[in-house]
Formats: structure tokens, sequence, C-alpha cells
């Protein structure tokens, strides 16, 4: 059978000039190159070169062999971009976007709630773990070493986000996790190959989180088990009130609404995974309740977590005419006047299924 390979192997021949110089840049040895050439001419059962004078001449099949791999090659490629710039347009979805601010916000919230969603983030030893849309990490550096003698494959469709990840977990010497390029809504992934399934702040941005539920049902173990966390911004509360501010938060659910997303729900989980036919489900709140008596959630949640993020999505919301300038503005200033003398209230949702 023709495979890929074979196809770059003829093409980089042809590049080359040679065997010996097509072995060097396709990083094989020279016997190994002329065993591959054997089988394809093996296959097609026909001669691909003509050897003389020390020189390498195309045969008639050859050269039409060598026509269609250039094709093929390139087809591929195409296709190959075709694919990244549907994933690009998919990410673009992301209201909160993928710059530095965006991930220093992201790791400033884990760490921030660490205590509030992840005390009970545990698996048994020995569990297979996929983390589903892990982002730049931020949960993943919590939640591992949690769990030291169970293995985690943490996905993403962002390469960027996946090295700044990867380059977060080396830093820290997390040594069970494995990072991977996937979609979620297509795992490459066998049915029931994995323990657990942990996808947190995730589903908000999707458009069909019920097809995502089922796809991670797919690859879940029966038996094993799903972890959803959320966030549901109806759930906001502050002294003192603020209409601006509430007309802000509200800018960002409308947004993230016409951006295929939901950025309330949390309100959702239970009804989702019964939707899914998840059995024993159990969906707690996890309320953040905040005043000056708490220093760190103050500077972590209220600055750099809650109204960080309302700030990342003022300029898009502002350009859709979603919101006024003046009133984003008024806004966030509102918000952050919480952080001084005031209150501050929000509630995530983790929820938990079992797989029958």
């Amino acid at each position: 059978m023709v495979e890929i390979r074979h196809l770059k192997l003829i093409t980089t021949i042809h590049k080359a000039g040679s065997l010996s110089e097509a072995a060097k840049v396709l990083h094989l040895t020279p016997s190994a190159l002329s065993h591959q050439l054997k089988q394809l001419e093996s296959s097609l059962d026909t001669a691909i070169f003509y050897r003389t004078n020390n020189q390498l001449l195309f045969t008639p099949s050859g050269k039409e062999f060598l026509k269609s791999a250039k094709e093929i090659l390139s087809q591929l490629s195409q296709m190959k971009d075709r694919i990244q710039d549907i994933e690009e347009v998919q990410l673009e979805k992301y209201i909160h976007g993928f710059s530095q601010e965006e991930t220093r916000r992201l790791y400033d919230q884990a760490s921030s709630i660490e205590q509030f969603l992840h005390w009970d983030s545990t698996w048994p030893d020995d569990s297979l773990i996929l983390e589903a849309g892990c982002g730049v990490g931020a949960q993943t550096k919590i939640i591992a070493p949690k769990n030291p003698n169970s293995k985690f494959i943490a996905v993403d469709l962002s390469e960027k986000s996946l090295k700044q990840a990867a380059s977060s977990i080396q830093e820290l010497d997390i040594k069970n996790v494995v990072f991977q390029k996937a979609d979620i809504k297509k795992l490459p992934y066998a049915d029931n190959h994995f323990d657990h399934v942990f996808v947190c702040f995730v589903l908000e941005h999707v458009s069909q989180p019920i097809q995502v539920l089922k796809e991670l049902k797919r690859v879940l173990k029966t038996g094993g088990t799903i972890t959803v966390i959320e966030g549901d911004h109806g759930s906001t509360y502050f002294y003192p009130d603020s209409v601006d501010a509430q007309n802000a938060i509200q800018a960002q659910v409308n947004l993230q609404q016409q951006n295929g997303g939901n950025a309330n729900i949390g309100r959702s989980i239970f009804p989702m995974l019964q939707t899914v036919d998840f059995k024993d489900i159990i969906v707690n709140p996890r309320q953040i309740y905040v005043d000056e008596s708490k220093p760190k959630l103050v500077e972590g949640f209220i600055k750099s977590t809650f109204t960080a993020m309302i700030k990342g999505i003022a300029e898009e919301a502002i350009a859709k005419k979603i919101i006024s300038k003046e009133t984003m503005s008024k806004g966030i200033k509102d918000l952050l006047q919480t952080a001084n003398g005031g209150t501050f209230c929000y509630t995530f949702f983790k929820g938990k299924g079992t797989k029958s």
C-alpha cells in the first residue's frame, strides 16, 4: 500500500538528487531508505528509477508517481492550512483572547480561588485523567500535584496556550502531565479510554455544550466520573451596588452569547449532565464572598480576576455597540470600588456525574 511517507520519500529523492542526500534530509539510514524504496517499487510492481553512471533517472512510471506525489502532498498541505484557518476562527470565539495579560489573569484566578474549587479535586491512584480544554494550564498546575500517582492528558486547541501550559508545568517540575493538541468536540481517543474527565471554565465558551459532553462521555470508561466547573455571571452581586457595574457585567454576558457561549452556564450543569445521561449527579455551589477582611481575595479575585476579565472584553463590547464607552468605564470603576470597604460575591458551580 502506498503511504504518505512514500510520497515524501520520492519527492525528497528528486529534490536531493541522490539516495544518500535524501537519507540525510529524511533522517534515515541509507539502508532504511533503500528498504522503503524497494518496498514501494514492490507494491507498485514497477521500477521508479533507472540507475545509470551513478545517477538516478526516473522511469516513465516514476515520473508519473513523482507528479502525483507532488500534487497529493500539495493538497494535503492546503487541507492542513484550511483546517488551521477553521481552528483559528473557532479560537476567535474565545472572547478573552490569548494575551499575556489574559494568561496572568487566568493564573491569578486559579490561585486565588483554589481553596474553594479544588479541595476535593482528587481521584484514585493510577487513574488516567483527561483535562479537556486545559488552556494555559492554570488549573492543571493545581490538580496534577494533588494527584501525583495519576496521569493527566491535558488537551487544548490552541498551540500557543499548550506551549505556555507546558512551560508552566515544567517550571514547577510536575511530571504526571502530557499535553496534546485536540478538539474536545472530536477527540482522537478510543471509546472508554479514560478513568476520569475534568473540564473547567470551558463549556461556557462553546456553542453546543451538550455535544461536547457527549464526546467526553464517549471517551470515559463505564463507572468513570466527569467533573465540570463553571461560573455564573448572574450570581454576581456587590456593595456598593451600581447600575453601571451591572451593565458592564451584562455586556460580557451579551458578548459571550453573540460568540456562541453562555456566561451564565453554571446554573445549567445539573440538567446538562442529566441530558447526557450521567448518573449519580451532584452539583455544589462554590460561593466566593469577599470583603476587606480577606485581602488576598480582594487583590486576587475582585481586582486581578473578575474586574480584569471585564476590562479584557471592554474594547470589543464597545466596538460592537453592546455598551457605551462611558458606561463601561464607570462600571469598571465601580467594580473596583467594591475592593475599598465594599463587598463582592460570585458563585461557581462544581458538578460530578458517573458514566453508567
